[in-house]
């Protein structure tokens, strides 16, 4: 039987490879990026308020959410599980950064169809080098690179934003005022205490935050209520108790919130995502699948140089 999740040397990437009908709930620790890569097949893949489909060929990525999938189809999936703490030194802020990236039609984000297809083309790329040589320099080499994308191209500013065309040093700001705001998740957080952290003025602050990100309350309560996640899943805490851990000075600010970002209450999500999802799932050897692998290969080809 192959294992379930299967660490690539000493790299940052690990991987898993089987066929789905239904996979429970899971939630990522902090500090890892997953992308499921369905390559043959389909499964529905659900997450925080969002149901989508992926069909063969596409990828979705998740972090800090609780998702299950679902309806799985004669399919064959890759997770590739990244270390983000790897780049920490890179990139400071990474354990706390959120990303958005949904490869599949069913999506709702707009990206420049060049990103997807170099992000698909490095999935493939890794695949093509863990079933063949597995030269786990050349591993390393494509994880950064799967990386930089992220960090440069699908932070969640640019969803916000709706642009490509921010810079560097205001996504920094921005990454620095989130993870603030992460590691002070249960105290009473102000604008005076951004800007006393990061030597700028509250007008700006609250500006910048307006225009690349929800707001500043808007997104001080989405973290909030992301952080809630983990307490409505894994504890049997009272939704007064959870609230109080994630800095809510009220509940019903805690259920306004939540139901803001996720389009339920705290105890419908609970109810959702703690329900019994049946384990059938079958773990495979990613080398058994160099055929679809190879196929995919000349598919995105195909689709790079006939669109």
């Amino acid at each position: 039987m192959a294992e379930e999740i299967v660490r690539i040397g000493d790299t940052p990437l690990s991987i898993s490879t089987y066929s789905v009908e239904s996979k429970p709930t899971k939630k990522n620790p902090a500090g890892t990026l997953e992308i499921i890569f369905c390559l043959k097949g389909s499964v529905r893949f659900t997450y925080a308020y969002e149901d989508f489909g992926l069909q063969a060929g596409e990828f979705i990525a998740v972090d800090r959410d609780a998702y299950y999938l679902y309806k799985g189809k004669d399919n064959l999936c890759v997770s590739f599980i990244i270390d983000l703490m790897r780049y920490e030194e890179k990139y400071p802020y990474i354990k706390d950064m959120l990303f958005v990236c949904e490869g599949l039609s069913e999506g709702t984000t707009e990206y420049p169809q060049y990103l997807y297809d170099r992000l698909k083309g490095l999935l493939i790329s890794a695949l093509k080098e863990i079933t063949e040589k597995c030269r786990t320099d050349v591993i390393d080499i494509i994880t950064g690179h799967i990386v930089d994308l992220f960090v440069n191209h699908f932070d969640i500013a640019f969803f916000h934003y709706g642009s490509q065309d921010i810079d560097l040093q205001i996504l920094e700001r921005l990454n620095k005022i989130n993870t603030y705001c992460i590691e002070h998740i249960q105290d009473k957080i102000q604008l005076e205490d951004l800007s006393d952290e990061m030597g700028l003025s509250k007008g700006y602050i609250s500006e910048m935050m307006r225009k690349y990100s929800p707001g500043f309350l808007n997104m001080l309560m989405y973290l909030r209520a992301n952080a809630s996640e983990k307490y409505l899943m894994d504890t049997d805490l009272t939704i007064v108790e959870i609230s109080e851990l994630c800095g809510f000075s009220d509940p019903k600010y805690y259920y306004s919130a939540f139901k803001r970002w996720y389009l339920c209450t705290p105890r419908q999500f609970r109810e959702r995502f703690n329900k019994s999802i049946p384990r059938e799932i079958d773990y495979l050897d990613v080398k058994e699948s160099s055929e679809v692998i190879d196929e995919m290969l000349v598919e995105h080809y195909r689709e790079l140089f006939l669109r």
